[in-house]
């Protein structure tokens, strides 16, 4: 407010509340707002109507934040005596109120009365910023600076506006004028760096926000913005910076969103998990924290949470395409194969062009056997995207489901041609050479599964310090450390290979899974069993599981196949015979659903009620299962007719002699099945009509278990068919006769 406009409100006072104002003006100037104020009040208790003082007193509660007084006491003052300077104020406690719109009324009735007040200029401009009218906000800078033109806070606005505007080249203009100006001026700094981030120029960004920090002028959102430079180059000092954001402004939720993307590529996923919670915490509406939540929940597998995360994302901001169908990828993982195609086609209805909605929507269609489906959806993803190597991939493991094996080698090794990086690709190919006998190009592509996703998300990947053997190097002498790094089954199967290192002279440590290890400890050659999780000794060598056919250089004819090499515990055994009691008739031991989080579950695994087509009262019937799913559990209780035995299974060991106690183990692709054909039972596997690669193709027999007969659907899901074919030969088994199981 001007001089002439505050003695204005007290040309008609009395001579005494005259006076009294203007010691109130003198002591307002020198900024003494307590005894000013008791002035002003002095005066209103002597003219309640005095405008000047209620201009005033509502400018001394601006001052302090009170806004809300603030605008109240100039409204007073304007209601007497209509000004420019009361209309301006007024508009600036408004805009502090966030009532951006009566600022905007306030400013233009201050600009009727004065249009040559520049100050009344840039002060609309900021709230039309505020409003994001950009292009208006412009034309209020430059009304400002055409009447002030060395003002370098409408300069510094005026940049920021153009930004906004996708104006860059002008922005920078306009921040150098305000810097050449005031050379130290931080915030135009600092915004100079975010128009370099715009244009991708990182280096000269990354020096405007340390020449912030060097004034000692960083806010957190400086060092906000800093670590999104570093993000891309520096992890670690990405962090750093986004450390001091956070110290500077701890409650920047978007610094905590920022950070928990470094910490989950970092595979720090507790950490990043907390730092979205608390970025959500802050700022609850905030969709890109809990899409973020959502990712790292996906990394922890545990889906039902991330799913709960993409849907509140999606309750707070647009329901974008790629957010559906990350849902819908999600329920897929959940085995909501319905759902998680809705999800799908709702992507590709809101973008028909995302190609990669085509491609989940293919897999999908391929988990639900709709093969032909999946297939168009492959040959339109291709359409757009021609060169991309995943979609050949997709395409590929289609035709191998649907047995098509030259079809299927022919798309993965399109994929290998045109991103000869894409370990999905090569590892597909492995289990496709596998499964048809070719082993020697199938272990090298295998190797490629520790670049796959699900490997590099994995725990499986532990930082011994050994240097790996793949068997070019003489072992004799040397300690090499065997280590588990997929299921038990995949342990089970490999174990084989121990006894045969320490032949050729090595020390031969093994660490696997805890529930493997008592029974493991067992295997011949091996000088020590660690359980997975404690310290390992340093070994001169180190060879994952899945390895070791490689480093042996296994062909489909050279397979170390003894009748057994897996022995349960003596004592164990024993103990189990006691709780069986007399055997009065031929005992089978029945498996009929594996791990339900396995990713070919829905396959593999079987319902109890579809279980008991097997039994009669020809034979004892036992559960080899520990778990055992709650449906099944009922059905279960409800026939009676099979024992189990739950946790009193503490481990591997205790199945082991089960098993040893069983004339035949009936048992789905499992790890029971590696068991009980390492220990050299006749075992009896139930496989899908595409199965496993360690099943091969269409064989009866399986050259890594000489006692095992595989019994396959002749059809995707004829599981009816496979089980009847099991029955007659159970039958067969009671009546005493006795059949081949190398029997192709």
């Amino acid at each position: 407010m001007t001089e002439s406009a505050q003695l204005s409100f007290a040309e008609s006072a009395p001579v005494d509340v005259h006076a009294l104002f203007a010691e109130g003006l003198a002591l307002h100037r020198e900024q003494q707002l307590e005894r000013a104020m008791a002035v002003y009040e002095q005066v209103l208790r002597r003219m309640p109507n005095h405008a000047g003082a209620l201009h005033h007193v509502g400018l001394i509660a601006f001052a302090a934040g009170n806004y809300n007084i603030a605008a109240g006491f100039i409204r007073g003052a304007l209601a007497l005596i209509p000004s420019s300077a009361a209309h301006g104020d007024l508009g600036n406690a408004y805009k502090e109120l966030g009532r951006l719109e009566d600022a905007l009324a306030c400013y233009g009735e201050a600009l009727a009365l004065d249009a040559g007040n520049p100050d009344l200029h840039y002060n609309r401009a900021t709230a039309l910023q505020a409003l994001g009218r950009f292009d208006e906000a412009l034309a209020g800078y430059d009304a400002a600076l055409a009447l002030n033109p060395n003002d370098p806070e409408a300069r510094n606005n005026r940049g920021v506006a153009l930004k906004e505007l996708g104006r860059y080249e002008e922005a920078l203009d306009s921040f150098e004028l305000a810097l050449a100006m005031v050379p130290g001026y931080a915030d135009a700094h600092n915004n100079r760096g975010n128009v370099f981030i715009e244009l991708k120029r990182f280096d000269e960004a990354l020096a405007c926000y340390d020449t912030v920090v060097a004034l000692g002028a960083a806010s957190g959102e400086t060092h906000f913005n800093r670590a999104r430079v570093l993000q891309t180059r520096d992890e670690d000092a990405a962090l750093a910076a986004y450390d001091q954001a956070i110290a500077l402004d701890p409650e920047l939720a978007k610094a905590y969103n920022n950070r928990a993307l470094i910490l989950r590529r970092q595979k720090r996923y507790e950490e990043a998990l907390r730092d979205c919670e608390m970025s959500i915490a802050l700022s609850p509406d905030y969709q890109e924290a809990h899409i973020g939540a959502g990712n790292v929940l996906r990394d922890l597998k545990r889906h039902d949470a991330a799913l709960a995360c993409y849907d509140e994302a999606l309750r707070h901001g647009e329901r974008d395409a790629g957010l559906v169908d990350l849902r819908g990828m999600t329920l897929r993982e959940l085995r909501r194969y319905d759902e998680a195609l809705e999800a799908h086609e709702e992507a590709l209805k809101s973008d028909p062009n995302l190609a990669n909605a085509l491609q989940n929507r293919g897999n999908v269609l391929r988990d639900l056997g709709r093969f032909d489906e999946a297939l168009a959806c492959f040959d339109q993803a291709l359409q757009m995207e021609p060169g991309s190597a995943q979609a050949w991939v997709n395409q590929g493991a289609i035709l191998a489901a649907m047995g098509d094996y030259e079809g299927a080698l022919a798309k993965y090794d399109r994929a290998v041609a045109l991103d000869p990086e894409l370990a999905v690709a090569y590892w597909n190919r492995s289990l496709l050479h596998l499964e048809h006998g070719n082993f020697k190009d199938g272990w090298a592509d295998h190797e490629w599964r520790w670049q796959t996703p699900h490997f590099l998300n994995s725990p499986d990947i532990r930082p011994f310090d050994a240097p790996l053997w793949l068997g070019r190097e003489d072992i004799a002498g040397k300690s090499i450390l065997l280590y588990s790094e997929q299921g038990f089954g995949d342990v089970l199967q490999c174990a084989r290979y121990a006894p045969l290192l320490a032949q050729r002279g090595a020390t031969v440590i093994l660490e696997t899974h805890r529930p493997l290890a008592g029974l493991l400890a067992r295997l011949e050659g091996v000088s020590q069993v660690i359980p997975r999780g404690e310290p390992v000794p340093v070994t001169d060598w180190r060879c994952p599981m899945m390895s070791l056919p490689l480093a042996f250089g296994t062909e489909l004819s050279t397979i170390p196949a003894p009748n057994r090499y897996l022995r349960a515990d003596p004592a164990k055994v024993e103990a189990w015979r006691e709780i069986l009691g007399p055997a009065g008739k031929p005992r089978v031991g029945l498996v009929w659903s594996g791990n339900p989080t396995h990713g070919n579950d829905n396959n593999r695994s079987l319902a109890f009620e579809q279980m008991k087509a097997l039994l009669s009262d020809r034979f004892e019937f036992f559960t080899l299962q520990r778990d055992v799913r709650p449906a099944d559990q009922a059905a279960l209780d409800a026939d009676g007719r099979v024992r189990g035995f739950g946790h009193q299974l503490k481990d591997f060991s205790d199945t082991a002699a089960l098993c040893e106690l069983m004339d035949v183990v009936v048992t789905v692709d499992t790890s029971v099945a590696h068991l009980a054909g390492a220990l050299g039972r006749p075992t009896w596997i139930l496989l899908p009509a595409v199965a496993d690669w360690r099943w091969l193709r269409e064989r009866r027999d399986s050259p890594w278990y000489p006692s095992a007969r595989l019994f396959r659907q002749p059809a995707a899901g004829r599981w009816d068919l496979a089980l009847g074919q099991v029955r007659a030969d159970l039958e067969r088994f009671a009546s005493g006769d006795i059949f081949s199981t190398t029997q192709k």
